[in-house]
């Protein structure tokens, strides 16, 4: 009987030893082949199976990196108008084709560069791309107002008709960049442009791509339209200034399409200024006032208080303006000259009561102190999502006229 079961057990045990050893085996196997942890594992049962394939990589244009962009490009320059302060430098691939422009580049006023549009000055057009290409154009338009780069990029885009794609970059006050998608031909094109500011110039450089070629010329586009400068722009006030001395308090500049009104000297240690910037087409009692600052300059003496002269501001507001102030949006200096000590720059959504239809505005105040006068400046005018072009003009010759202050 002994011998029997001996037959029996025997023979198992060595099974169950036979597969834990090979368990252990096929453990250490598996352990082995982990290691790498990119390595993939074999298919054992022989379904699927093999190595990962790698998805195929969308295919990149000629110019897609740094390297590439330096070795393909070429800088292309021209002075439109024979204008040095309009003379512009562009990187565009070296195989690009320029091409004939509607605008002669050459010549004086009467050819049109003090149109309010004078048209493109330059235009580049790729090689094929299967059954479409890409163009590069510059163009130079006429400002008639002060704007800062950032503003009139922004009114320029949604007066064309376009899709503005995000918000546009303001790269400082004269240079900004902006991208939107437009149609024509019947095919949707994304375009990337540049506005950079030369006197009462705007000058842009855009690369419009057709939409499907957006992801593969991105890099080129972003970058050419970037390296788009002027070489010596004019730093000068788009319009016209006119300059007026509020007797011994400050010296300043204007521009001359905004009229000056209600000067009261009747007390020299309390001088006031009215600027008003008067629709077009409206005048006398009819005028309509698009834009209003006020100036008033007090007189530092012995029983003079700042905190006093602030809330007889705020009285003025509240009793002769009918300003209800809602919120404070920004506080911070403004660029006034530097003989100011204290100088603080503060704009504020307020509602005027005396409106037939109250209506939310704003309003930016400058206060200013030095060791003689305290100068009071702000700007009423209504806000951007309103009426964009009005309240970039008055914003813009707003703080010209605070950073001229001497």
């Amino acid at each position: 009987m002994k011998s029997v079961l001996r037959r029996l057990i025997v023979p198992a045990l060595a099974a169950v030893f036979i597969a834990g050893a090979a368990g252990l085996a096929l453990a250490s196997h598996l352990s082995a082949l982990q290691a790498p942890a990119s390595q993939a594992l074999p298919a054992f049962w022989g379904f699927g199976g093999g190595e990962k394939k790698q998805e195929a990589q969308a295919p990149q244009y000629d110019i897609h990196d740094d390297a590439t962009f330096t070795k393909k490009t070429k800088a292309y320059s021209m002075m439109p108008y024979n204008k040095a302060d309009l003379e512009f430098e562009m990187y565009l691939p070296a195989d690009w084709t320029p091409e004939d422009v509607v605008a002669a580049v050459g010549g004086n006023d009467a050819q049109g560069v003090n149109a309010k549009i004078t048209g493109p000055v330059a235009q580049f057009r790729s090689p094929m791309i299967g059954t479409q290409w890409a163009t590069a154009t510059v163009e130079v338009l006429k400002i008639d107002y002060e704007m800062s780069a950032r503003n009139w990029l922004k009114n320029y885009l949604l007066s064309s008709g376009t899709l503005p794609q995000g918000d546009v970059t303001e790269i400082n006050n004269r240079s900004a960049t902006g991208a939107y998608i437009t149609s024509s031909e019947g095919s949707s094109k994304f375009c990337y442009i540049a506005a950079r500011i030369s006197g009462s110039f705007a000058v842009t450089a855009r690369m419009e791509v057709p939409l499907n070629l957006k992801s593969y010329l991105g890099y080129l586009q972003k970058k050419s339209v970037d390296s788009f400068k002027l070489l010596y722009p004019k730093d000068d006030p788009v319009e016209e200034q006119k300059t007026y001395t509020l007797v011994d308090a400050i010296k300043f500049n204007y521009p001359a399409s905004w009229s000056v009104s209600n000067p009261d000297f009747r007390d020299m240690n309390r001088l006031i200024l009215e600027l008003r910037n008067i629709k077009p087409g409206t005048e006398g009692k009819y005028a309509i006032t698009q834009g209003y600052i006020r100036l008033l300059a007090v007189r530092r003496q012995r029983g003079t208080d700042l905190q006093q002269e602030i809330d007889a501001m705020r009285k003025y507001f509240t009793d002769t303006m009918s300003i209800e102030f809602k919120k404070m949006l920004s506080t911070g200096k403004s660029d006034a000259y530097a003989r100011f000590l204290f100088n603080r720059y503060e704009v504020y959504d307020v509602i005027s009561k005396a409106a037939k239809i109250p209506t939310t505005q704003e309003i930016h105040l400058v206060v200013l102190g030095d060791k003689e006068w305290y100068i009071f400046a702000f700007l009423f005018t209504p806000k951007e999502n309103m009426e964009l072009p009005t309240w970039a003009r008055n914003v813009q010759s707003f703080q010209e006229v605070v950073k001229s202050f001497k």
